[in-house]
């Protein structure tokens, strides 16, 4: 069998490619492999955010002990989906990063972590494996003005505390009692959301949704969207949005399950009918859902802040606004 000289640059052709293949494969940096402060802080730069550079997060220094290396970065299935995910955690609030396969990653943050210009205060977070799962317990002290009544509001007695006296122009110290929030939260359908030990095998699906999102004093989003269970969107930006007018199109497969899958989670038909936080000038939310069997659940929420999952699922609602130009 003779080779041509066609033959002959087809093969060097070819193998060039596998080489370029097989190399961009051994340098493909994944969770699992980051021994580092260095190689964690390169994988930070180049899948999740260019400002996570060593100084931002290691606030410049220069040695860090290498033998924290297993506690400040944690690799664990924080999911629940058999992929290993990271945390990082040194200085400011930890950096939470779920593996999403195929080499996409996923940056979540927790809601409300430290809301102190409304008075509350993060106070304690503990991470615990309960059946299996990654649980996050977390407490939060509220202000002392506070009426929230709920199942995980908790008092405690004879609290420092600091009150300031207009008078005299002094903070003085006194002990009294203080409400604490605990809550309790999970990684599912991509986001931290707030656990639902009740929940309950859905067997009346969602058939769609509509959302509208109000104006408020200021250049808040506002639009109106409707998401069927088949992925089909038709939107319609207002104001302050990406894209003004009317749009459909096809929502993205992943986001159309973790959206659909927290509003059954959370047992929408429990919650209240209405929400309004203490505060002018905020931005609302309409959100209508339609069950498969007819049944309509519709939220009217002032100031966007009925409970922490409803919170959520305004999040992704606003995350597919802004993914319309």
């Amino acid at each position: 069998m003779y080779i041509t000289i066609k033959d002959n640059h087809m093969k060097r052709l070819m193998l060039l490619i596998l080489l370029i293949f097989t190399s961009n494969i051994a340098c493909a940096q994944t969770i699992k492999n980051l021994k580092t402060f260095k190689e964690v802080v390169t994988f930070l730069e180049k899948e999740i955010n260019k400002e996570y550079t060593f100084e931002a997060i290691f606030e410049g220094e220069n040695e860090i002990d290498t033998e924290d290396f297993n506690e400040v970065v944690q690799k664990i299935d924080l999911d629940n989906n058999g992929t290993t995910d990271v945390i990082i955690d040194y200085i400011g609030d930890p950096i939470f990063i779920l593996d999403r396969g195929h080499n996409v990653y996923k940056e979540i943050k927790m809601l409300d972590v430290n809301r102190v210009w409304e008075g509350e205060e993060l106070t304690s977070m503990v991470m615990k494996q309960i059946d299996n799962k990654t649980i996050f317990i977390r407490e939060i002290k509220l202000p002392s003005y506070t009426t929230e009544k709920s199942k995980n509001i908790i008092i405690k007695k004879n609290q420092k505390d600091v009150v300031y006296d207009r008078k005299t122009n002094k903070a003085t110290e006194v002990i009294r009692d203080r409400k604490f929030r605990v809550d309790t939260l999970e990684v599912k359908f991509g986001d931290f959301v707030a656990s639902n030990p009740n929940k309950k095998k859905i067997k009346n699906k969602i058939k769609e949704i509509h959302f509208e999102a109000t104006p408020c004093y200021g250049s808040c989003p506002v639009f109106e969207l409707k998401i069927t269970s088949d992925g089909n969107l038709e939107y319609h930006g207002k104001q302050s949005t990406n894209f003004i007018g009317r749009k459909k199109l096809k929502l993205d497969a992943t986001q159309l399950e973790e959206l659909f899958g927290l509003i059954e989670y959370m047992d929408v038909k429990s919650l209240k009918d209405r929400y309004a936080v203490n505060a002018t000038d905020n931005p609302s939310g309409n959100l209508k859902v339609v069950f498969k069997n007819g049944d309509i659940k519709e939220i009217y929420d002032y100031g966007r802040f009925g409970t922490y999952n409803l919170r959520v699922v305004y999040k992704k609602l606003m995350q597919i606004s802004d993914d319309i130009k």
